[in-house]
């Protein structure tokens, strides 16, 4: 592995070529500095606590979200569901299937956003700065990818209910991430260590304290219907070849960084990561239709698909400009360089997302 040249600049994720693998190595530099995020927004802005909205509408002010009555089991998949969870090396569970994802599909829909529950004070830019880092950090620390996903549902949870200047969105942010790490990880990076990577803005005491903060705000609710069991059970059923499967995770990621994305409920996104990792791939001819499987477990239809796609095909086309710590993370031989790869290059589905 190349080693990292030089001090990184805040935000920013040009020559991210290393991957670290041991705790060492990741005390020799900190590049996550955020002594210039200042440079990039307004310190006084405030985030004001969105008005509680009337639950009759909520489905009117998000029309994203679908009745859980809408979405179809198909009935061919109930029995091969056993086969699927054992496939994924999940043999104990596999007695449960059905059940486990009888409760994901339920529990789903209180994962989805609203546009009133987005900050305005937290502009496009902002956001995708912010994520950007999150994702810096999170491979830096070799973290699952379920942390990642976590850490930013629970960062967007708490500017629901509660304000937060603008000066320590990053300290949010690490502090989600902290809370992710316990959930999600088997070793938890030390509070001193995140510090570190934030170049010591803030101490080891305002980490803790924010956590706490987090915490109370909401009420010890950490749970996340995470879109990655869904897009794993999707690639299982469907028969998906690992560079597909990697190629739908990047285009799902890619979302993290899209306030639309957090109005997406997460087995809607997996479905329309996978099915244009699919479309893409078959473009460029690395997909044949013999490969894949006889169908997904569940349905949507293609109506429902298109705004999924196309805000992670216009994701993915703007993807290695500005902010590219995704872009460069899924170059990597480890994800089959599928950002970079052939089923990228000159896509006509992903032109037809920006049109």
């Amino acid at each position: 592995m190349a080693q990292m040249e030089g001090k990184r600049e805040p935000f920013k994720t040009k020559d991210n070529n290393r991957i670290v693998s041991t705790r060492e190595d990741k005390k020799k530099k900190c590049f996550f500095p955020c002594s210039k995020l200042s440079d990039k927004v307004v310190t006084a802005v405030v985030i004001s606590l969105p008005e509680k909205a009337d639950p009759e509408v909520t489905e009117h002010q998000n029309p994203l979200s679908l009745d859980p009555s809408s979405f179809v089991l198909n009935d061919s998949w109930r029995e091969d569901l056993c086969q699927i969870m054992q496939n994924l090396d999940m043999h104990t569970e596999k007695d449960y299937a059905m059940d486990f994802l009888s409760i994901m599909l339920k529990q789903q829909y209180k994962n989805v956003f609203r546009a009133v529950d987005i900050p305005k004070a937290v502009t496009t830019e902002m956001r995708t700065l912010l994520v950007d880092w999150l994702v810096q950090v999170h491979e830096y620390l070799c973290l699952q990818d379920e942390t990642l996903y976590l850490a930013v549902f629970l960062m967007n949870s708490y500017m629901k209910v509660h304000k937060i200047r603008t000066p320590l969105l990053q300290l949010l942010a690490t502090s989600c991430l902290y809370i992710a790490c316990k959930m999600e990880e088997r070793l938890i990076p030390e509070p001193a260590e995140l510090c570190f990577m934030m170049e010591d803005a803030f101490s080891k005491k305002e980490l803790l304290k924010m956590e706490k903060k987090v915490l109370y705000r909401l009420r010890f609710e950490l749970q996340y219907t995470q879109p990655l069991h869904f897009l794993r059970l999707l690639s299982v059923s469907e028969k998906c070849p690992e560079n597909v499967e990697y190629l739908a995770m990047y285009f799902m990621e890619l979302t993290l960084m899209e306030a639309d994305g957090a109005m997406i409920e997460p087995a809607l996104l997996a479905c329309g990561a996978l099915s244009l990792a699919q479309m893409v791939s078959e473009e460029s001819g690395t997909l044949s239709l013999e490969q894949t499987g006889k169908g997904p477990l569940y349905s949507y239809s293609d109506e429902d698909l298109i705004h999924p796609r196309q805000l992670m095909g216009k994701a993915a086309l703007r993807a290695s400009s500005d902010c590219k710590s995704t872009w460069q993370k899924f170059s990597r031989p480890q994800r089959h360089g599928v950002s970079t790869g052939p089923a990228m290059a000159d896509s006509k589905h992903l032109r037809r997302c920006m049109g």
